[in-house]
């Protein structure tokens, strides 16, 4: 039977486990779309990506791309409900987002697999008719303004824009790409420009159908999948727009040899080496910026940042190739430094550009190639499944590299094509010439701001001795290739059992007063992987804050010294992790099975023979001081959760408290430690994967062998995390100002707390959750513009049950902690006037996405670990909790809102975290300020506990027995 459209007769490449069928047609409109049908899934997902991003703005309009992003979403002429769109998702088990980048567009969604069509139906009107409606625009502009705003004591984004700032002004890469209230609101207005208009202009002149690509994924089988994309989107308009074409180049000379001095916000030092490089993009099969990534990025013997440790000038490095326009991409090299490797800068720089000419004498070396080779094609062969909405929005973006065909399109990690003379030709253009240099530190003389984020900054010509330094680096002894990597897997034999049901909890193999034995072998996905957890409870650890401090500078210097092994590891697609918990440390081994053993002894070794260094103890006590100053100065956002973890939870010290005591350390202090950490130990190991049980008595084997300790005490193994209980009917608040004294935006963290856990209530809570997520962000962000970042989720702390809503604002928290009441107010409404079957859609988008299946081997062996550390060992947690859902009725929710939520016995404790800033708050006249803020002030953390319950921890669901055989 004939269609429609065009379908491309395509032999996709895929992984040897990929069960999805590939179609990829093109519409009568030019639009392009890979049809994905995945038969199993639980999700569908869509996304379109537009080859126009950023780089399009105009000139006098910086953020109009990001801005029709924005107000893409606000209804189109079918559904022209602003919230429409956002209401069906949420209610269907949706979700979505969008992203504005400088070449591309991408905008994705994902819901309950039933549903794709209704979704699918929403989201194309986007593309072919939205309302960009007056009031929404006016609206919007606020929420780009927020979004701006909540960028702007960020480093990572005041670097990146100083970075393009100090760029050709003839190339876009230069623009302010996120837009604020001045370029999209103030400066048009006074223009004279209706921005509506100019709105309708870039998405008429740049949302072309022949610039789009479009990725959809179902259940459904391709002829249907196939009829949607035609019926839905080939009213898109194709304009026949040719893809922008930017001539020029993003650095010229005089932007090039430039030492940068740039003062950032948190406390750091760092170096960063940028070259010019060619533009390989289009030479992909054969990976040359990935090789050099891999060589300059190394960490183990013979590399760049194993020379700058043992010089005390370097703590981490990494090295990375991008192209930001046809013909212009760069190579950087990033080091994180000491304070005498900062002092030292010339001489790293030196290092780098010795580590380059060691490379140009010795490459190129086959055996190099082979084995990133060979890892990569281990990898793509066992590719697992990820997130639906994931997926279709990376491929729809790799689709608009035209020149890769689009049946390789899945394959693009491979190396396909060994081309060492273009290598060769890569790495020669790393020179002096090409260079700039970049020093980032609270030290640096500055004389210049950035102009949209108000970065200091000084730019300095390399001086003459500078450069003949550069260029009579030489070679250095102890810099030198990386030796073959030992732990690449050869062994990917899986003995597959067919027809068997998997099992949903592992089996208890060992219970004594030292350990606990799980284990699972895998039943489900049949891949060469493995995943080890091993979880040590060591009162010790935690007994003080002073403890706590010391164990963390114990996991770092760890990791530092076994930095080798891990990275030859992670090469060879291999993760181990060393971390500290509330209740000890834990390791996590993960990847092909094959040496997985041989990597967990290694490191077990590691850490007995472990030998503490007084100079690394010095670099690292300054490093962790360093990075408990910057968490002071995240966003409020990012900062808000761990002042409510403090106040609620046993084991908690404020990050103040902390860097106090971490000042106060010394290397005795550690080294009287040490012994010790490990006298009272009782540990839990989960083995889950391609192994045997035998390879699982191993692993506890191991742990015993290398870190059991010499005292037992049987109390430990019932020893969990646990939080404290408020007083019923009563309300607390914990208020601080933020650290950062130019951060406009505060932060509150509304949270009422249910009770004390049980399946129902946290149940209950799941629903209520789920029922106001969408309504909370369209009434909160989308109608009140309190800010960008909204949301609401259902909250367990450790033996309790909580709901929180969290706004980040200009606003004072006093004005935000109102309009929560308010919107809580406005529940009621919501629920008694809601239809039977929009509760029924609720209930069931949450029992669907409680019950969906694992897409790959790590999700199932995370939720076995998480029930480990809790203690409840509830593995079927999900499964019970969608049966409680799916028998609550409507009235039930109506009780929970009147018994929990708005009611005089209702317990809450609210977190204030404000801005030093107050002049610029915004008017707040209805306000009334002898009512809010509300609750008793905590102002002693520790009095407060002290008169407070703890809450019991969750007790273990069932008696597992041990299983002999």
């Amino acid at each position: 039977m004939s269609t429609p459209y065009k379908t491309y007769n395509l032999n996709f490449a895929k992984p040897d486990l990929d069960d999805r069928n590939y179609r990829f047609i093109e519409l009568p409109n030019s639009l392009k779309v890979l049809l994905i049908q995945d038969a199993t899934t639980d999700k569908a997902a869509a996304s379109l990506d537009v080859n126009i991003g950023a780089f399009e703005d105009p000139e006098g309009l910086p953020g109009l791309a990001h801005f029709c992003e924005h107000l893409l979403f606000m209804g189109s002429e079918k559904y022209p409900d602003e919230n429409e769109y956002s209401s069906f998702l949420s209610t269907n088990g949706g979700s979505y987002n969008a992203y504005t980048g400088a070449l591309n567009t991408n905008y994705f969604f994902e819901i309950n697999y039933e549903h794709l069509e209704g979704a699918l139906d929403r989201f194309s009107g986007f593309f072919s008719r939205p309302l960009f409606s007056k009031d929404s625009t006016d609206k919007e502009i606020n929420a780009v303004d927020s979004e701006n705003k909540k960028n702007l004591q960020s480093d990572v984004w005041r670097m990146y824009q100083l970075d393009k700032s100090l760029s050709n002004r003839k190339h876009p890469y230069h623009k302010f790409s996120t837009g604020n209230i001045q370029t999209l609101g103030t400066i048009p207005n006074e223009q004279g420009l209706d921005i509506r208009d100019e709105l309708l202009k870039f998405y008429n002149n740049s949302y072309s159908a022949n610039l789009m690509k479009l990725t959809i994924l179902g259940r459904e089988d391709l002829d249907i999948l196939g009829d949607w994309a035609y019926s839905m989107f080939k009213d898109v308009k194709n304009l026949n727009r040719e893809l922008p074409v930017y001539e020029e180049k993003m650095l010229t000379e005089e932007y090039l040899m430039q030492i940068i001095n740039i003062k950032p916000v948190q406390d750091m030092r760092k170096l960063e080496l940028s070259f010019t490089v060619p533009d390989l993009d289009k030479e992909w099969e054969s990976k040359t910026p990935r090789i050099l990534s891999h060589l300059l990025g190394h960490e183990g013997s013979g590399s760049l940042l194993a020379h700058l440790k043992c010089l005390g000038w370097a703590t981490e490095l990494a090295a990375g190739g991008h192209t930001i326009s046809d013909d212009n991409a760069v190579f950087s090299v990033d080091i994180d430094l000491t304070e005498e490797g900062f002092n030292h800068y010339e001489d790293v720089t030196v290092a780098i550009f010795q580590y380059i000419n060691m490379l140009k004498d010795t490459l190129p070396q086959e055996w190099i190639y082979d084995e990133l080779q060979a890892i990569a094609n281990a990898e793509f062969k066992f590719k697992q499944k990820t997130s639906p909405s994931g997926t279709v929005s990376s491929l729809s973006k790799a689709l608009e590299k035209e020149y890769i065909p689009v049946e390789k399109i899945l394959a693009t990690s491979l190396f396909s094509k060994y081309e060492p003379e273009l290598l060769m030709n890569y790495i020669n253009e790393l020179t002096p010439y090409n260079s700039r240099l970049s020093l980032i530190s609270k030290d640096v003389e500055t004389d210049e701001v950035e102009e949209w984020y108000g970065t200091e900054y000084k730019s300095i010509t390399y001086p003459k001795k500078f450069i003949k330094r550069l260029e009579r680096a030489g070679f250095n002894k102890n810099l030198y290739l990386p030796n073959p990597n030992d732990f690449v897997a050869t062994n990917f034999d899986v003995k597959k059992i067919d027809n068997i049901t998997p099992i949903d909890e592992p089996y208890l193999l060992k219970d004594d007063q030292v350990s606990k034995l799980w284990f699972k072998k895998d039943d489900r996905f049949w891949q060469p992987r493995g995943y080890i957890h091993i979880f040590t409870k060591l009162p010790h650890s935690h007994a003080s804050i002073t403890n706590s401090m010391l164990t963390s500078l114990y996991v770092q210097l760890v990791n530092d010294q076994l930095k080798d092994l891990q990275y030859d590891a992670s090469c060879a697609s291999l993760d181990i992790s060393f971390s500290k918990t509330g209740q000890g440390l834990d390791i996590t081994v993960s990847g092909f099975n094959h040496k997985i053993l041989i990597l967990l002894e290694s490191f077990l070794k590691g850490i007995k023979n472990f030998k503490l260094e007084k100079s690394r103890f010095l670099i690292f006590q300054e490093k962790y001081i360093q990075q408990l100053k910057n968490m002071l100065f995240q966003v409020p956002y990012g900062q808000v959760s761990h002042y409510y973890n403090y106040v609620i939870d046993d084991r908690a010290w404020s990050i103040k408290e902390k860097l106090s005591t971490m000042q106060k350390l010394t290397f005795e202090d550690l080294e009287n430690f040490l012994p010790t950490i490990f006298n009272e130990v009782y540990f839990e190991s989960l083995v889950h994967g391609n192994f045997e049980k035998s390879d699982a008595a191993e692993v506890n084997q191991l742990v015993e062998k290398y870190i059991s300790g010499s005292i037992h005490n049987p109390q430990i193994r019932n020893d969990r995390l646990r939080s404290y209980v408020l007083q019923k009917g009563e309300t607390y608040r914990y208020e601080t100002l933020l650290e950062d004294p130019e951060n406009v935006n505060s932060c509150i963290q509304h949270v009422t707390q249910i009770g004390l856990y049980n399946d129902r209530l946290a149940a209950l809570s799941s629903l209520f959750a789920q029922i106001i997520n969408e309504p909370c962000f369209n009434i909160l962000r989308t109608k009140e513009q309190l800010g960008y970042v909204v949301f609401s989720s259902s909250l367990n702390n450790y033996g309790t049950t909580n709901i929180r809503i969290l706004v980040q604002s200009e606003h004072t928290t006093e004005y935000l902690e109102w309009r929560i009441d308010e919107f809580y107010k406005s529940v009621k409404t919501i629920l008694t006037q809601m239809a039977p079957e929009t509760f029924e859609n609720h209930k069931d988008a949450l029992c669907k996405t409680l019950l969906q299946k694992y897409k790959n081997m790590k999700e199932e062996s995370s939720r076995y670990s998480n029930s480990i550390f809790n203690g409840d060992y509830d593995y079927l947690l999900r499964q019970n909790k969608a049966k409680l859902v799916s028998k609550f009725s409507k009235s039930d929710i109506l009780q929970f809102y009147d018994e929990y939520i708005v009611n005089e016995n209702s317990s809450k404790l609210i977190i204030h975290l404000k801005s030093q800033i107050s002049e610029t708050k915004k008017d707040e006249p209805k306000l009334d300020r002898t009512k809010y803020p509300t609750g008793e002030l905590i102002d002693d953390v520790a009095e407060f506990k002290s008169n407070q319950f703890i809450a019991p921890a969750h007790k273990p669901v069932k008696k597992f027995q041990v299983q002999e055989n």
